[in-house]
This record gives structure tokens, sequence and C-alpha cells, in this order.
């Protein structure tokens, strides 16, 4: 048995241990764009337990800078920890475990965090330590509330007209800036490098979102789509939304990801982009930690916390990052994560 770092050529026995563990499958293009194209780490951080040349066991970090108190520093998002479903009970996810704080150490890495299941959670914190933040608070506003019945009682599909007449009634009303504008963007300039730079004391804990990690994140995702707009006063840079619409049995609006100056007419704008991108949603969420000023200009305009589904959990791999156990030292959006 040996716990080793990837090696090339080891991905077909990744892939199939994923769809494995998660029954599900994964295209070689995602596992190429998560772990080969980030242009934030040097190379894959993926370790596995390998046992006579079968790999039984898989951790790995997606890894990004970040402003910690100002400083760029490296952090670690933890995913896809999976052991085979035949192998349990050899201690392969508490080693794994073990061996990824060395090893996020040796590669100079500050701070882990993940969004675990709960049992994934209740062993993440048993073996390493590690702190569960806060379960991550999700806002929404009800757009279409008919369509939202009628995705679980058919019938009510004949009423769907009344979501016109309640839209009308319940939209939020933004207070306009005529000197602000909205351009959609399909690539990232050296202008949000710059607004990165101007946000990077908003809050203590931040990804830092420059133009590199934007553009892998949101534009060069090869299945998921996504829409950007930004808010320029003239040609600066104020801010960005992203956001992002799927369907199933009703249309589930998702405010990815956004970023601005502390200035209220920005976000509001950005709030009244986001709408106007996810017009057709039925129902539009975002998670917003409770301090941030996302969640403040959610709460104005009529946007309620609903529920808190999802678990932070976080380690401290240098002492000075401790501080970063306190939640209220974050930011946090649905773009954190691998899964959204």
């Amino acid at each position: 048995m040996t716990i080793r770092r990837y090696q090339q050529g080891d991905e077909a026995q990744i892939q199939s241990l994923f769809h494995k563990t998660f029954h599900t499958e994964r295209g070689q293009n995602v596992w190429r764009w998560k772990f080969i194209e980030n242009p934030k780490q040097e190379r894959p951080f993926i370790l596995v337990w390998d046992e006579d040349g079968q790999i039984l066991g898989h951790i790995s970090l997606w890894v990004s800078d970040a402003y910690i108190n100002g400083e760029k520093k490296k952090v670690g998002l933890r995913v896809d920890t999976m052991v085979d479903p035949d192998a349990r009970g050899k201690g392969i996810y508490k080693q794994l475990n073990k061996a990824l704080l060395e090893e996020a150490k040796a590669d100079d890495i500050a701070y882990l965090y993940g969004f675990p299941a709960p049992k994934a959670k209740e062993l993440f914190v048993r073996y390493t330590e590690a702190t569960h933040l806060t379960d991550m608070p999700r806002y929404v506003f009800i757009q279409h509330p008919v369509a939202l019945l009628a995705s679980k009682l058919a019938p009510l599909k004949l009423f769907k007209p009344l979501d016109g007449v309640f839209e009308k009634l319940k939209r939020p009303s933004f207070s306009s800036d005529k000197r602000l504008q909205v351009k959609k963007v399909t690539h990232c300039d050296e202008r949000f490098d710059e607004l990165a730079k101007k946000t990077s004391t908003q809050e203590e804990a931040a990804l830092i979102r420059d133009a590199d990690y934007l553009n892998w994140r949101y534009h060069d995702h090869p299945v998921n789509k996504y829409t950007m707009a930004a808010v320029y006063d003239h040609d600066e840079l104020k801010g960005y939304v992203v956001t992002k619409l799927t369907e199933g049995k009703f249309k589930n609006g998702l405010i990815i990801d956004w970023l601005a100056v502390d200035e209220d007419s920005v976000w509001e704008t950005l709030l009244e982009a986001a709408f106007h991108h996810l017009s057709e949603a039925d129902l539009i969420q975002s998670w917003q930690l409770s301090h941030t000023i996302g969640a403040e200009v959610l709460k104005k305009h009529n946007f309620t916390h609903k529920d808190s589904p999802m678990p932070l959990v976080g380690k401290e791999v240098v002492p000075d990052t401790a501080f970063m156990n306190d939640v209220k030292s974050w930011m946090i959006t649905m773009g954190d994560v691998d899964s959204f």
C-alpha cells in the first residue's frame, strides 16, 4: 500500500473510481478542466491510495489564490474524497486525510475548506480536528409561485399566466444610477484584476477573483453555461455578477457569484442585472453569509433565508490562519464550490 501524488495516466482509474463511488459519469473534459487547466495550481493536487497498482482511494484539493487579511496566500477546497466501496474498513479515508494535511503544508497551502456530506463532515472533523464553521445560508426569491406549485401538482399548469401578474406586483424595484452601465462579459480583462485588488480587504478571507480565475471558472467551463454581467462607471469596472439557469421540474435561477466595490448603487445594479438574466426563472437562489454586503442586498430586495443546507468545514494548515475558523471572516459564494 502506498499513498502517493497523482501521476500522469492515473486519470483512467480515477474516473472509474468516481463512477463506482458516486454512481455518475464525469467527462474527461471536466476532469481536465478541474485538475489540469486550473491556472492557480502548478500540478494537480491529488493523492491516491495505491495498492498493487490499483487505486482504491482518492482525495484532492481545488487550489486557489486567496486574500487573507489582504495578503495573497493559497487555499484548498477539499473535493472528490472517495474510497472504493469494496475496500472500506481498511482505514483508507483516515490515512488519506492525514496525508492531505502534510502535503498541503509542503505545498504552502495556508487553509483547507470544504462542503462535505454529513458523514464525511463527521469524519473530516474527527480525523483532522477541523472546525464546522457554519451551514451555508440559502436565500430565495419566488418569482413564479404558480409554476413552482405546478411542478408538484400538474393541473395547476392551467393557471401559469397568473405568474405574470404576480411578477409585476412583487418584482423588486431598483434605484437607477445613470452613471452606471451594465454590459455582458464573455472574457475578463485586466480590469477584473484591479477590481480584485480594490476589494481585497472587504472581508478577511476570500478567493482572489482575478481575470485568470474568472475566465477559467466561468467562461472556460466545459459543461456549465454561465452568464456574466459587469457594471461600469464610464470605463471603470465596479462589479460583476454571474448567474446560471437550470431547467428541471421548474426553472431554477442561481446567483452563482458576485463582487463589487462598497457602493450600494453598484450592488443594486448587479442584482437588477441578475433579475434580467434570470427573468424566466421560477425561483432565484443564492448562498450568502449573513454578515456580508451580498446578504444585505438580497434581504433588502425581498429575498428570504429559506434554510442552510450545506455545511462549511475548515482547517488551518498554518497557525496564522486559525482566525478563519470564525465564519465572520469569510466571503463565500456558490462559485466557490465545484458542484455549481
